[in-house]
């Protein structure tokens, strides 16, 4: 969201509308930044000194090792304790040939969320061929007992045979995430649980240097005879080539969702688009998933005045490079088409909410799908009941096959009471599920300002909603889904909502986490902002935390944007003055327990004056940030910066 102009004739409260004006055509381009930074470069600490760190696979949507060799395999992703994790089973394992000899000291550690009643030995990691004589095939391996011993093998040079140790965890299957440790320093082997030694007895000298050919396995036993597979969500793996203490385990313990280091994303690049042109305010809206981002520039007149469009921009492990530029297939004058966009794996939505498919400015949604590396139309999203001036489109957001489009304008509960409308697909045919109202809707309140989807839980946003006579206070509702019935589960307020706060202009939402931004809270002066998390248990929610800027100050609208990966926040406030005026900035927040604390602020090398970076934010392990008044390619010709860990 933030200060983006709007055709229909009403208006959200407070938001102000931008001078458009005509400009030239210049070519765009993805500007590289650099090579990836190393660990050091990109963490600005972590509750353990990271050296003799041999190999770290953190699981964000991939088997790629932030330190160490890569991992092959058939892993799956699902959310871990820090961001995601590997899904593992007896089909999906994953190892490497190429982990570093241990002979003189290690740990291995890790997050296990174990499924209970699997039957059998579940191998955690493992460097040791069984079965097997050969000194060569063996040095460790780390495993789950069906009843719930913790057992860790060594083979040691003094014996030739293994040293077993193990110790009783009888709370691993309860569907909680643990830490589990095993560390040996040629005194001692110990056992850790949860950051609590469980189990420890002397070792016998160095450990068997293996074979170069002899894997190291994540949730499988290597070589031949009955299976050990791990069954479950394993999450942060590592192997040390030291003894970590019994404190640094834990630390690691103790950081939980906020993970061994806190990273910081470093400017990796800077996208503009290919036919960018002044007032095109490319970067409006951004999404992002894995190694695709997604801009809008809803202001692009190329297929008519303010028709918009979206450009799709891949990752090839190297630099980013423009995909593809989607238009609809009936685009028409003033549409603003991708004036909100999203995007899941190969599917992209993206909100035209000026579109008269409905009546005039009623608005739509598009759906585009890539097959290959070819992007086509697949549905254009109206809802039954659309009318003139709904605003329909004015934010979208799509998880798997459901996508959520919004109506901020819609009129059933008094003049811009607001509602939002679910789709699912079934094949790939798009049809409306439901239409979400607020149980307590009310003339203005502007539901649908913002909205999220994750599973079967939607998150939108009511900016322009009362708090009794107070006005503007803002709220945002939870809804969920049971089968295909959506019921609202919560209506979410600030603890201390205040008149013209706009808590819900920005809403996010990953698994049980809810980040709502409030860019006209006055902690820190006028519209300085804020933005609070929530958080459920069981179907209850309760506020977190309250989250400001460090640096907070007047005007800078800090949650005009908000976008959640897990145990990390990304807040726009497109206003701060940094670099000049309304030049902007982002704020990266990350958890730890129950407790948030900065981690960055993101600011592009080159922030100008009036670029308002920070009016739109996305995160899937890298973070988007739009700049829709970066002056490139013209005024207002707009940019997005691609920031990465």
């Amino acid at each position: 969201m933030g200060d983006r102009s709007m055709r229909t004739a009403r208006r959200i409260a407070r938001m102000a509308a931008g001078a458009v004006v005509a400009g030239a055509v210049l070519t765009g381009a993805v500007a590289p930044i650099g090579p990836s930074t190393t660990l050091a470069a990109v963490t600005p600490g972590c509750v353990v000194d990271t050296s003799g760190l041999i190999g770290w696979w953190r699981g964000e949507d991939g088997l790629t090792a932030e330190i160490g060799p890569d991992l092959q395999g058939t892993a799956s992703f699902d959310g871990g304790i820090v961001g995601q994790g590997m899904v593992l089973d007896p089909t999906r394992s994953a190892s490497t040939a190429a982990l570093d000899p241990l002979t003189t000291a290690m740990t291995v550690e890790m997050w296990i969320r174990p499924v209970g009643g699997a039957s059998g030995l579940q191998s955690l990691a493992t460097r040791w061929e069984f079965p097997s004589q050969d000194d060569a095939a063996r040095t460790f391996s780390l495993t789950l007992m069906p009843e719930g011993r913790l057992v860790f093998e060594t083979d040691e040079t003094s014996l030739r045979r293994p040293e077993v140790l193990s110790g009783q965890v009888p709370t691993v299957f309860d569907g909680a995430f643990h830490h589990v440790a095993a560390t040996w320093d040629s005194q001692l082997i110990t056992l850790y649980f949860d950051g609590a030694p469980i189990a420890t007895a002397p070792s016998q000298g160095g450990l068997l240097n293996p074979a170069t050919t002899t894997m190291f396995r994540l949730g499988a036993k290597s070589g031949l005879g009955d299976p050990f597979w791990f069954t479950g969500v394993m999450d942060e793996p590592s192997v040390w080539n030291r003894a970590l203490t019994a404190s640094e385990v834990g630390a690691i313990q103790n950081a939980g969702s906020a993970g061994k280091c806190s990273f910081v994303p470093v400017e990796q690049a800077k996208l503009t688009a290919s036919t960018a042109a002044g007032n095109d305010r490319f970067g409006t809206s951004v999404g992002v998933n894995a190694t695709t981002a997604v801009v809008g520039a809803p202001f692009s007149s190329q297929l008519g005045q303010f028709a918009g469009t979206a450009y799709v921009y891949t990752f090839d492990g190297i630099g980013w490079s423009e995909q593809a530029k989607l238009t609809a297939t009936d685009t028409a004058i003033g549409d603003r088409n991708g004036w909100s966009v999203d995007i899941e794996g190969d599917t992209i939505v993206t909100g035209s909410y000026a579109n008269d498919a409905g009546g005039l400015d009623s608005g739509a949604a598009y759906i585009f799908s890539r097959s290959g590396t070819t992007w086509s139309q697949q549905a254009k999203l109206v809802p039954a009941d659309a009318a003139s001036t709904d605003g329909i489109g004015y934010s979208v957001a799509i998880d798997g096959d459901t996508a959520v489009v919004a109506s901020v304008s819609d009129d059933d509960a008094g003049s811009n009471s607001g509602s939002a409308y679910v789709f699912v697909r079934s094949g790939g045919v798009w049809s409306q599920q439901a239409k979400l109202v607020a149980g307590d809707a009310d003339v203005g309140d502007n539901f649908g300002t913002w909205i999220d989807v994750d599973g079967d839980t939607v998150i939108v946003g009511a900016a322009g909603d009362n708090d009794g006579a107070v006005v503007n206070t803002g709220s945002a509702y939870v809804f969920t889904r049971s089968g295909t019935t959506w019921t609202q589960q919560a209506k979410l307020v600030a603890a201390d909502a205040a008149a013209g706060d706009q808590f819900g202009f920005g809403v996010t939402i990953d698994g049980d986490i809810v980040a709502v931004g409030a860019p006209f809270d006055d902690d820190a002066g006028a519209d300085s902002g804020a933005a609070y998390v929530f958080t459920r248990s069981g179907g209850t929610w309760s506020q977190e935390a309250k989250l400001t800027a460090a640096d907070a100050a007047s005007p800078d609208r800090f949650g005009s944007s908000v976008a959640t990966n897990g145990s990390v926040v990304v807040i726009g406030a497109p206003r701060d003055g940094v670099s000049g005026s309304q030049s902007g900035s982002a704020y990266v927040f990350s958890r730890s327990g129950t407790s948030w604390s900065e981690t960055t602020k993101l600011i592009p090398a080159d922030n100008a004056t009036g670029d308002q970076f920070g009016i739109s934010v996305a995160i899937s392990g890298d973070v988007i940030v739009g700049a829709h008044n970066d002056d490139d390619a013209g005024n207002n010709s707009g940019s997005a910066y691609v920031f990465a860990p």
